[in-house]
């Protein structure tokens, strides 16, 4: 790794920091440019582990046993992620009684961050394709579709399929409460998949973004990782012709968010033919151990920036976020807080909310680098606090919701820094 070297400014007041980041964000809203976003919408189902576990431990289908004991192995390791179970096929009929009391909700990467975006009024356009009853009445009305060349409109405007695709079950546990054998640490979420999906296909979609785009400057791409591997080349190829077509349209930050992939080889095959196309790859901690074993996220990052060749890499952990960056870091040092701070918000309420705020309880660890760093070769790495709250109402969606909110800032023409200026050390009010 390149030495950093640490560039001094005012030591941050983070609680400040990010009241004041708040308070700005229906300004941030009204200077924003629309995010499009796809290719990923399905159906989450809420299922609280602690709830279910006895009776899976108890259940004699063979499959069944399996699930339990791989649950059980990451929620004791503290992991989360995802897995797709294609020997249970009874496994849906299980968990659908088991969904939580307003568990049924929008779910995928690129629907989430709409929703989140929508929460608070900012633009979003979102490749939807064909949807059921209950996806499509599951979406927030404010996230835009497109409907012709020119014309945005709401889901209320749209006709569902005749029926839903299979469900992903978003099985939470939370810290300090009991599973069989011991007690959780960490709150977090595995999803659990019984059935392969297929890209989310909008070819009006499409068409608004060639024809709009130089109005534009961010655009997020759902990670391919519900593919199998023998499924993926053409996947991967539309993928990469979305990725040129909305640079050649105007986009400037075309963002790629990883996640988990059940399948070997697919995230190899993945990162090959897309690092190439997207300008921005986003990840989790876990996700960047697993590509650059080790304890330093400042030196792991810098490892596989350099490796992808991106101009951004983030990656997000329950108490910080960092970005390696060849752009501004002042503007990306908002961009990491605004993600945080709507991340935060969606933890404390359950789902994305209107008004992001510091959550009450939350804490701020001490950074694993500094706020800002130069690399030699003039790249930069960012640092912010992340408002951490250790029991939170829903783990679901919150790295789709901090995607979010970076490209928000990113869709910005000429932000001006926020957390960056002068005033921010000072002790928070009371």
């Amino acid at each position: 790794m390149n030495s950093p070297q640490t560039i001094h400014i005012s030591s941050i007041d983070w609680p400040s920091a990010y009241d004041r980041l708040a308070a700005e964000v229906p300004a941030i809203v009204s200077e924003a440019t629309r995010l499009v976003t796809g290719f990923a919408v399905c159906l989450d189902r809420r299922i609280d582990l602690h709830a279910v576990a006895p009776l899976l431990a108890e259940h004699p289908d063979a499959g069944a046993r399996r699930l339990f004991a791989e649950l059980m192995a990451r929620a004791k390791a503290g992991r989360g992620g995802e897995m797709l179970m294609n020997d249970w096929p009874d496994g849906p009929a299980f968990f659908d009684p088991h969904t939580l009391p307003g568990g049924t909700a929008i779910g995928g990467t690129s629907a989430q961050a709409a929703w989140t975006l929508a929460a608070i009024g900012a633009p979003s356009l979102l490749a939807l394709g064909e949807v059921g009853p209950e996806e499509l009445a599951s979406l927030h009305a404010g996230i835009g579709l497109a409907e012709s060349d020119t014309a945005i409109g709401s889901p209320k405007r749209r006709w569902p399929a005749l029926q839903d695709k299979p469900a992903h079950y978003i099985i939470e546990y939370t810290a300090g409460r009991p599973l069989p054998g011991f007690v959780a640490e960490r709150s977090t979420r595995i999803i659990v998949r019984f059935a392969d999906e297929a890209l989310h296909e909008d070819a009006t979609f499409d068409r608004w973004v060639a024809a709009n785009g130089h109005q534009l400057r961010a655009g997020l791409l759902s990670s391919p990782n519900t593919v199998p591997l023998a499924e993926l080349p053409p996947v991967l190829e539309r993928l990469s012709n979305a990725a040129h077509a909305w640079r050649k349209a105007g986009l400037s930050v075309v963002h790629l968010e990883l996640g988990a992939y059940p399948w070997p080889g697919t995230l190899d095959a993945t990162l090959t033919a897309l690092s190439p196309v997207v300008t921005s790859i986003g990840l989790n901690q876990n996700e960047l151990r697993g590509l650059v074993p080790g304890d330093d996220p400042l030196a792991q990052a810098d490892e596989l920036s350099r490796r992808l060749g991106v101009d951004r890499l983030v990656v997000h952990a329950d108490g910080w976020a960092l970005a390696v960056t060849r752009g501004d870091a002042l503007v990306e040092m908002d961009a990491l807080a605004m993600g945080c701070l709507l991340a935060a918000s969606r933890a404390e309420a359950g789902q994305p909310s209107s008004h992001p705020r510091v959550p009450h309880g939350a804490r701020f660890e001490p950074l694993p680098a500094p706020s800002i760093s130069a690399l030699t070769d003039g790249r930069r790495v960012v640092c912010v606090a992340a408002p951490y709250l250790e029991r939170p109402a829903s783990t679901v969606g919150l790295g789709d919701s901090f995607t979010a909110g970076c490209l928000l800032i990113h869709s910005i023409a000429s932000h001006q820094p926020i957390l960056g200026s002068a005033g921010l050390a000072a002790p928070r009010r009371p």
